[in-house]
């Protein structure tokens, strides 16, 4: 493994770290907030709904706030930092993952697919 880095990748990962911190920034001083367009449409929740509210949570250290809005989302979250990590540092440009880790993510998805429908049962 090569960890490959180049300063335009870098940018591109502090812009967008910067424009998440201050979307939920803007949403926790005045409210605003994006809805949730699967659950706006349908009234069921998505694998994902709650992110927001629990990243904020996160941010102000109130761990059982954060698992309480999206408890997959909240365990997972260390698995997602390392697969972002690893794609960026040791596949950017290559765009090539381990074969397990194609197997890995998809296990993802599908856990975060039944997680999507158990939360709405």
């Amino acid at each position: 493994m090569r960890l490959r880095l180049d300063k335009s990748s870098l940018k591109g990962v502090l812009i967008a770290g910067i424009v998440v911190v201050a979307y939920l920034l803007l949403r926790q001083f005045t409210g605003f907030y994006i809805p949730c367009l699967f659950h706006s449409i349908t009234g069921f929740q998505c694998p994902g709904c709650g992110s927001t509210r629990m990243l904020a949570a996160l941010m102000r250290l109130d761990f059982a706030a954060a698992y309480s809005y999206n408890p997959f989302l909240f365990v997972s979250l260390p698995f997602l930092a390392f697969e972002c990590i690893y794609e960026f540092c040791f596949t950017h440009g290559n765009k090539t993952f381990a074969r397990i880790n194609n197997v890995i993510l998809g296990l993802y998805c599908a856990a975060a697919l039944v997680f999507g429908v158990m939360r709405n049962l």
